[in-house]
């Protein structure tokens, strides 16, 4: 891909002949980009929606900037642009604005990721020096984040808590940890990511949890105990084993959870799709929803995998929404 745009070179293919049918996209992650290229080559205009400036989802704004940088985001325009996808960047789509949509198009893509990151529920979590990895990487690729305290610690153990220990690192942390409840062996980060953190000088605390975190209105440090692993797999705290690491900033790092309230119909009745532990159910090769109008992929559907995933969901998504409208055209 570095080659492509280097090079200058068009496409390899073009839009396809007009078919006279638009699509919405609700989320401009991999999902909805993929998933507008396959309708667009098939004649079917593609009009994405994103409450961000820039797309990309994840990639663009989860991803620490030594991985992914933004100029990829613009790049992306570029390409899709050529194809003729509509952008409306800055858009919030709440439930009555799905409504309207669901009316102007004749069908809509959701490809809006995952929520927020979880909360831990503990004591403190409300002061100052408290915040998520998302918003920490964010703040990073923008450039809207300078500078961190010297002491961080983040919370959880996966990719993306990885990225945001190194991304404090590179911002002037000196003192980073990260605190997981349990061993290396059962991480979710990959063990290159592992490697990559400890030779940024990033220290680890195994099979700990946190019960609160300290401070006169801005953080001082957080309360941790250590954890113990039982026969039947469960972990439970070891008695009095607490301990307190002095931090200026707690980053949270552990799930994001569901976000798909805005689908209820207007005045909170039943959803427009069906939904399993918050995500949506779809046809894995159409990608075709309960609703038929309606399709959808990546972490919305999934819980949360890789960009190749979200990817792919989104092309067969593409592939099925065209098939889908060329059906209902024939039936018509």
């Amino acid at each position: 891909m570095d080659s492509l745009y280097e090079s200058g070179a068009p496409l390899p293919f073009q839009p396809g002949a007009e078919t006279g049918f638009s699509v919405a996209l609700i989320g401009a992650g991999p999902a909805s980009l993929a998933c507008a290229a396959e309708l667009r080559r098939r004649g079917i205009r593609a009009h994405l929606y994103d409450a961000r400036p820039l797309p990309g989802g994840l990639n663009t704004y989860g991803v620490a900037e030594y991985k992914l940088p933004l100029v990829e985001s613009l790049r992306e325009i570029e390409m899709l642009s050529q194809l003729g996808v509509d952008f409306h960047f800055e858009t919030m789509i709440d439930a009555i604005g799905l409504a309207e949509l669901e009316q102007r198009h004749d069908a809509v893509f959701l490809g809006i990721g995952l929520g927020t990151i979880h909360q831990l529920g503990i004591a403190g979590e409300q002061l100052t020096g408290v915040t998520n990895a998302l918003d920490l990487i964010a703040g990073y690729k923008s450039g809207a984040l300078a500078t961190v305290p010297a002491r961080v610690v983040v919370v959880g153990a996966g990719n993306t808590a990885i990225d945001a220990a190194i991304a404090a690192v590179r911002l002037g942390a000196t003192d980073v940890h990260i605190v997981y409840r349990r061993g290396p062996e059962q991480m979710s980060a990959f063990t290159f990511e592992y490697e990559h953190a400890k030779n940024e000088g990033v220290k680890f605390l195994w099979h700990v949890q946190p019960v609160g975190i300290r401070g006169d209105e801005i953080v001082e440090g957080i309360e941790l105990t250590k954890l113990l692993s039982m026969e039947d797999g469960s972990i439970v705290p070891e008695p009095g084993s607490e301990f307190s690491l002095a931090t200026d900033l707690v980053v949270l790092s552990i799930g994001q959870g569901t976000h798909t309230g805005f689908l209820s119909e207007p005045g909170g009745k039943s959803a427009k799709v069906q939904l399993e532990r918050g995500r949506i159910v779809i046809d894995r090769v159409t990608g075709q929803t309960a609703n038929p109008k309606f399709f959808a992929g990546g972490d919305c559907t999934n819980g949360g995998r890789e960009v190749v995933d979200a990817v792919a969901d989104g092309k067969r998504a593409g592939i099925g929404i065209a098939a889908w409208l060329e059906g209902q055209h024939v039936k018509a």
